[in-house]
């Protein structure tokens, strides 16, 4: 009878582990073995960084930290096809807004199948929402975004290739 409650216990703290309710602008620090094992901390990390790593003009090392190196080529050749000017993705990736954006209740879980992921991430952006998928791969052991994905059935890849 024990080993089943114990079992039950592990169960449950197990399930409750993968949603994680995390507030952007504390910083946690991302170690190199949490973002190879946890691919919801890369995601985490993303939403606390300063900087949009989607943009052409950010630095390359922020970009391959977070990004796969197939999302970095569309977002170059995007950029190039763009001319300076606003090129397929018009929005704020991490809001899914063009308003300025004031994230609360925000949370993360992660659905692993060996070198794939797919984070939810879930907050409200001004009293709505929102949900986002960022899809997952293991490149060089590390966790990198392959392509982000809305309810609505946008996706970052297929923008970008649809313009091409």
């Amino acid at each position: 009878m024990k080993k089943i409650f114990i079992c039950s216990v592990l169960a449950i703290s197990t399930m409750s582990c993968n949603a994680q309710e995390v507030t952007p602008g504390k910083p946690e620090v991302l170690t190199k073995e949490l973002a190879t094992a946890k691919p919801e901390a890369l995601i985490q990390d993303l939403y606390e960084t300063e900087e949009d790593v989607f943009l052409s003009d950010t630095k390359k090392e922020l970009s391959a930290k977070f990004l796969a190196s197939t999302l970095i080529k569309l977002l170059a050749l995007d950029a190039k096809r763009a001319g300076g000017e606003v090129g397929a993705i018009d929005f704020d990736v991490l809001t899914y807004s063009q308003d300025d954006s004031k994230i609360t209740k925000f949370t993360t879980q992660a659905e692993v199948k060996g070198d794939t992921s797919i984070v939810k991430t879930s907050f409200e952006n001004h009293g709505e929402r929102i949900v986002i998928k960022f899809h997952c791969v293991k490149e060089d052991g590390q966790w990198r975004i392959a392509d982000v994905s809305y309810e609505d059935g946008t996706s970052l890849v297929k923008l970008l290739t649809a313009s091409e």
